[in-house]
């Protein structure tokens, strides 16, 4: 769990209780940090990141509240962590070594791929992962 930050972590479980909701309803910043643990001020700042990629939308009024503004299978993981700069990208031009770039880029390749599964695949594993657990009292 070390390479995905608490940042990328929140954001990318509030995607997936965006995702779960049927029919698209809207979703108030205080049930999605209810339901996932989240503090309230720093997934609203979250929110903000996620609305201005075009991720989630967001509707005013007291009806108001959240919804993904697309599909799930069509939000990967890693455009989720890269709106949120979680460890997807490693150096700026400013700081780059050209000694060593070679293997940042490869790297960066590499990751991409590995964070390339949609949020509907991640859900898919989720929910399969939650139904064979087994609970002992």
């Amino acid at each position: 769990m070390a390479i995905v930050s608490t940042k990328g972590m929140y954001g990318l479980t509030a995607i997936i209780i965006l995702a779960r909701e049927k029919d698209e309803k809207l979703l108030q910043i205080k049930q999605i940090a209810s339901q996932g643990d989240i503090p309230p001020n720093y997934l609203e700042q979250i929110l903000v990141l996620l609305k201005k990629s075009e991720i989630v939308e967001s509707i005013r009024g007291a009806s108001g509240g959240y919804r993904l503004l697309k599909k799930p299978s069509e939000i990967s993981v890693y455009q989720v962590l890269k709106t949120l700069d979680c460890c997807v990208s490693f150096a700026d031009s400013k700081t780059s070594n050209q000694i060593l770039e070679p293997f940042f880029e490869e790297t960066q390749k590499k990751m991409e791929e590995f964070f390339s599964l949609t949020i509907q695949e991640l859900d898919e594993f989720l929910l399969s992962k939650s139904k064979n657990m087994m609970y002992y009292i």
